[in-house]
């Protein structure tokens, strides 16, 4: 069989705006810790956990992102 990957959100924490030089915008960032579990019926060592952690600003494209993802970053940047 093959490894598969199941990757979950583990947490969301959004960071507030810092503070603009006048005439700029600034918005908050979000930090998302993903846990990724690798597994194998067949492999004795399986299964395996990861953590992932990436950071996103205002105009980093979340597309790919997990959903909830996606809504936290539309609701904080909008």
């Amino acid at each position: 069989m093959a490894i598969t990957l199941t990757r979950t959100v583990q947490r969301v924490e959004t960071y507030p705006a810092q503070p603009a030089e006048e005439g700029e915008t600034t918005y908050p960032t979000l930090m998302v810790v993903y846990n990724d579990v690798f597994d194998d019926p067949d492999d004795e060592q399986l299964p395996v956990t990861a953590t992932k952690v990436s950071h996103f600003s205002h105009g980093d494209d979340v597309s790919g992102e997990d959903q909830l993802v996606q809504d936290i970053a539309s609701a904080i940047w909008s």
